[in-house]
């Protein structure tokens, strides 16, 4: 008996909860303001684990007030933590936004920007909002109130948003390396390193300064040199810096195992630890001897500086095997022979016999190296002028252009939606095509960045004479915009450049577009209208960067023969005079470039 009326207990009591519940939420309906009632509602809630029923009853109670009780911030409080632990964003949203618009104060406005930055859509616009909506408490308070309250914060756009306002805003230098190391967090190298430069007079006493810097040469490769950036902010023995610095340690892109020796090398604290250090890496990398017994065979591989000394090396260009999904860089003297490699690089030129510019396919960034040096970090895309004395950089997500002189800093800079299309300079280098925004290319000054002229039509691509200006337009006409007329060409054009001797080079519309295409290339001249094959199987490709390098009279290419051998190929295309020819190669050769004198 005892037991049916166990059994029959516990069946009843889902009917009484069901019960009291729907009669709370009756009371609720008809007075949101009802605190007692609400209460009792999400105790029940809690007790059963409902955390769903919990943060949506506060929220079609908040939706249902005109005015919110203060009896009930409490309450609004605690659900919108719930909502942010659980991972109820949307919701967290929405109740912190209805809190922070009836309590305009400090802890409801924390509250608003946690949930936007929970859910991914906070952006700097929202806090400038959100703070100065409060108008009776100091602003710059505020900040660094929320600034406080969110550098623990993941995701870290709210502590970087504040820290940022805080330095450029109001002149906040002691939030500038908070800043900074937000920048890291983020993965912004780029603006950390233009930070750190900025204001490196007045970050000399500061250790992290030197930490920072030293995990940007990591960054990019340059070990010996963050070992000694670490050393020197050691110096000032704070640990927690070196601490902090560690930390970000885990966000820079570097090998592990250059991860685990750098470790042990900057945490020594004598030459017996260090030994200590590096012998326990050794143990725990027994790999390495088998490595080194291969390595020391053979000589170190060049740096470019090296490969530039002499006079052997006569042309460069990319190898790329499609396989093994790798490429490089080689130089290559006058019978083809290989004199050294560059490895995860691309679209190398020289920018003088001693000097190499290229795309580093491991950073996002252009590299200069050899007698001059240079990085310019945060590009993917640099164009180079036909004199070789500067280029133009277009940033990773087309929003800025910057044109680079032959001191290798910048002359002059624009904004705008700059598409990936490949630039067209004048072959004198005084003027340069780049696409501005959708169906607009803008003509520049190439050293001064004044806009000479804007074309704004239906063309694929612009490209430039030394006094005129030639478009491409959606059907492959090539067009002369002086006079709007369509050129006389044999073929349509998918990309042309103008060269010598009033010869225009273009290349035939690919039959399928692909990865690579290999297409006639033909040359017209404006004066005779004559209209010639060059070779019927260049390598073109889809891309920011021309496949092909024009100079003067010659022509640098890459042709697959029929038995799909890559040859490069350097040309006087005004007499088809065959100046040089590569080793053949099954992989791709790509991006040749001759070394000028």
């Amino acid at each position: 008996m005892k037991k049916i009326l166990i059994i029959l207990f516990l069946t009843l009591i889902p009917l009484f909860l069901f019960a009291q519940t729907e009669e709370l939420k009756a009371k609720l309906a008809a007075n949101p303001a009802d605190i007692e009632s609400l209460e009792a509602l999400l105790k029940i809630y809690e007790e059963n684990y409902d955390d769903n029923s919990y943060i949506n009853t506060v929220i079609e109670v908040a939706r249902a007030l005109t005015e919110i009780p203060e009896g009930m911030v409490a309450i609004f409080e605690k659900t919108i933590e719930k909502a942010l632990n659980n991972y109820y964003s949307e919701q967290a949203g929405e109740l912190s936004k209805i809190y922070f618009d009836n309590f305009k104060n400090r802890k409801s406005l924390l509250y608003h920007l946690r949930s936007l930055n929970s859910s991914w859509y906070l952006s700097e616009s929202d806090v400038r909002y959100a703070v100065t909506s409060i108008e009776n408490e100091d602003h710059l308070e505020l900040y660094k109130y929320l600034y406080e309250e969110s550098k623990e914060l993941y995701p870290t756009d709210l502590s970087l948003i504040v820290s940022r306002i805080l330095v450029e805003d109001f002149g906040e230098s002691e939030f500038l390396i908070p800043y900074i190391e937000n920048l890291f967090y983020e993965g912004d190298f780029s603006t950390a390193e233009e930070l750190l430069m900025e204001y490196s007079q007045n970050l000399t006493e500061e250790p992290m300064n030197y930490f920072l810097k030293g995990l940007l040469a990591l960054n990019y490769g340059n070990y010996d040199e963050a070992v000694e950036l670490f050393l020197q902010g050691k110096s000032f023995n704070d640990e927690a810096a070196l601490g902090k610095a560690i930390e970000i340690l885990d966000y820079i892109y570097i090998p592990d195992y250059v991860s685990e020796l750098f470790r042990a090398i900057v945490l020594s604290s004598d030459e017996a630890s260090l030994q200590n250090n590096i012998q326990m890496y050794m143990i725990g990398h027994e790999e390495l001897d088998w490595i080194y017994s291969w390595l020391s065979r053979v000589p170190a591989p060049k740096k470019i500086n090296e490969l530039l000394e002499g006079e052997e090396v006569v042309i460069s260009y990319n190898t790329l095997n499609m396989d093994y999904e790798s490429g490089n860089v080689g130089f290559f003297d006058i019978e083809g022979n290989l004199f050294g490699s560059l490895t995860d690089a691309i679209y190398g030129q020289f920018l003088d016999s001693k000097t190499f510019v290229y795309i580093s396919l491991q950073n996002e960034r252009v590299v200069v190296d050899g007698e001059r040096k240079a990085r310019f970090n945060g590009y993917t895309v640099y164009s180079l002028s036909p004199d070789r004395s500067k280029f133009l950089l277009l940033d990773n997500y087309g929003e800025k252009i910057v044109m680079i002189g032959p001191e290798l800093t910048q002359i002059w800079s624009a904004d705008g939606d700059f598409g990936m299309v490949p630039v067209s300079w004048s072959p004198d280098g005084y003027r340069v095509a780049v696409s501005t925004d959708y169906d607009v290319f803008s003509i520049f000054n190439a050293d001064t960045g004044e806009v000479l002229e804007t074309v704004e039509d239906w063309y694929d691509l612009v490209f430039l004479s030394n006094d005129n200006a030639y478009a491409i337009d959606y059907d492959g006409n090539l067009v002369d915009l002086a006079t709007d007329e369509t050129l006389k060409t044999a073929k349509t054009a998918v990309w042309a450049e103008f060269g010598s001797e009033n010869k225009i080079i273009y290349f035939v519309p690919p039959e399928e577009y692909g990865d690579f295409s290999y297409i006639a290339l033909r040359v017209y001249d404006l004066e005779t209208g004559t209209d010639r094959v060059l070779s019927n199987r260049v390598l073109w490709m889809d891309a920011p960067v021309p496949s092909i390098k024009i100079e003067g009279p010659y022509i640098y290419f890459t042709e697959k023969d029929a038995n799909g051998m890559h040859r490069v190929l350097v040309m006087d295309y005004t007499t088809n005079e065959l100046l040089f020819e590569s080793m053949p190669s099954y992989d791709v050769l790509i991006f040749p470039d001759v070394r000028p004198e």
